[in-house]
């Protein structure tokens, strides 16, 4: 898969740009976000330059730019662990 030969810190910074991207597109300053989403300017700055944030700042970014449907892809997932399925599958 592509994201599995990237470091962690490369794809931090891959979704940073691309949220940065979505941020601009809307025509938001970061200032004018940073309010919507209720953090600071130099968080959505931290952010889009890769250094991360909370997951419930990040769903509130992807509620925002409507992208939260991409959540129930992870959500809507097997609730059967990894190793349960093995053990299903080799029995």
């Amino acid at each position: 898969m592509y994201l599995l030969a990237k470091l962690d810190g490369e794809i931090v910074e891959e979704i940073g740009e691309k949220l940065r991207v979505l941020r601009k597109n809307k025509k938001y300053s970061q200032q004018q976000l940073a309010e919507i989403i209720g953090v600071s300017r130099k968080h959505i700055s931290d952010i889009e330059a890769g250094r991360g944030t909370t997951l419930l700042i990040f769903v509130k970014l992807l509620k925002e730019f409507h992208k939260a449907d991409k959540l129930l892809e992870i959500l809507s997932g097997s609730s059967i662990s990894p190793k349960d399925k093995f053990n299903r599958e080799h029995s």
